[in-house]
């Protein structure tokens, strides 16, 4: 079963179901121009015909339908939801599977995806109808960036990358790995698109009018924020971690990164770490529920992208960024008190140095002050009316613990 961090991972993996199409000589020319080109900008050569389809809008939202349902299991829903709620990236009345049904219902969500097991690709035509004799710009790359995912599979093999059983309980690191995969589709798609800018610059034009018109660039109102941004992480950061290796070794360096998987979102977040073969450091944590009440719905690491979202909150994003840059390892337990529906969590964090770790209290001391608006500090802990957040340091090494009241988030820190 794969976590909600690995959901968007289905949008490479399964799309079985949707029928192949009968479609004109004159696409079927356009479409192997665009494969070859591709294939050309990415440096790999296709090693088989892949299957090209163009399901409907209608097509897609059956099998996501079908497949949140099957994905989000109660148990999963239920962690994945309070563990957002915990670190105050959702409200506490968020329908977490309402709101990836909105999102990727949207022209917004999904352009197109890639199919592992039948090694098919699909591409969902923006203006609707049936395929023509060539694609608008638009849709062209998108289907450029579908088909690097079928020369990575053909290459890589994606599926056995992906079908990792860690991943399942470490949305940190299947974040750190699909940004490879994705980010490197988003480069060759960006190329791509730079390529045919060049040689027709209104196309461009065009593109941002194909778009508009068929609401590829509206978010679905109400999704929340952090959504938006964990959801475009891995092809936004992703790219930039994929151009950082191209630039050290060009296509070899990234391509060598599939048998050296990046590990951590701070390896994305600092390609040179990852580079300089820099990895997070063990880290271990013991608490014990509040009570009997209480369970432990997740033991697992936060990571350098979780842990800036969650300043982020409360702090400037160039300060919550800055804070959480030293990050060196980490590890969190989240409770659940099911009959109170209170979340409560205790995160051990490592530094690469003293002076990181510092940095990081004086920015957990003004993100608490926000928090609580402007609430005395008291033993290391900031209270409101219904919670608290307490803060303990070290040389290279922070605890922080979140609970309903004071006095239960300093037994977690063990206090």
């Amino acid at each position: 079963m794969k976590s909600i961090g690995m959901f968007v991972l289905v949008l490479i993996v399964g799309a079985s179901g949707v029928l192949a199409q009968d479609i004109s000589p004159a696409l079927e020319a356009h479409l192997e121009a665009v494969e070859q080109a591709a294939a050309r900008l990415r440096g790999l050569e296709a090693l088989e015909p892949v299957e090209h389809r163009f399901p409907t809008r209608a097509d897609v939202r059956a099998y996501l339908e079908r497949e949140l349902n099957i994905q989000l299991d109660e148990e999963t829903i239920l962690r994945e939801t309070q563990f957002y709620v915990a670190f105050d990236l959702l409200p506490p009345d968020a329908d977490l599977l309402q709101v990836y049904l909105d999102f990727y219902n949207s022209p917004a969500g999904v352009a197109g995806f890639y199919d592992t097991e039948s090694k098919a690709m699909n591409v969902l035509l923006l203006g609707g109808g049936e395929p023509g004799d060539q694609l608008p710009l638009l849709d062209q790359i998108t289907y450029a960036h579908e088909f690097t995912h079928a020369l990575q599979d053909q290459h890589f093999g994606l599926e056995t990358l992906l079908d990792d059983p860690d991943l399942l309980t470490n949305p940190h690191r299947a974040l750190a790995i699909l940004s490879l995969v994705e980010g490197d589709a988003t480069a060759v798609m960006t190329a791509y698109l730079h390529a045919a800018a060049q040689r027709n610059p209104m196309a461009a034009i065009g593109l941002l009018v194909q778009g508009f018109a068929a609401g590829a660039f509206n978010i679905p109102p109400g999704t929340p924020p952090f959504i938006v941004t964990e959801l475009t992480f891995p092809y936004q950061d992703g790219m930039n971690f994929v151009n950082a290796l191209y630039r050290e070794g060009g296509w070899e360096a990234v391509n060598r990164a599939y048998d050296d998987l990046p590990v951590s979102t701070e390896q994305i977040l600092h390609p040179a770490k990852y580079l300089a073969g820099e990895q997070p450091q063990p880290v271990t944590l013991e608490t014990a529920p509040p009570d009997p009440d209480w369970v432990l719905l997740a033991d697992r690491t936060l990571g350098e992208f979780y842990l800036r979202s969650y300043l982020d909150t409360q702090l400037p994003a160039a300060e919550a960024h800055k804070a959480a840059a030293g990050w060196g390892g980490d590890r969190y337990h989240l409770y659940y008190n099911e009959t109170t529906g209170q979340r409560a969590w205790a995160l051990r964090l490592k530094w690469d140095s003293p002076a990181d770790s510092a940095e990081f209290a004086a920015a957990m001391a003004a993100f608490a002050e926000a928090r609580f608006e402007d609430a005395p500090v008291e033993d290391g802990c900031w209270s409101g009316t219904d919670a608290a957040v307490c803060l303990a340091g070290g040389e290279a090494e922070t605890r922080v613990a979140a609970a309903p009241t004071a006095e239960m988030a300093r037994a977690l820190l063990g206090r």
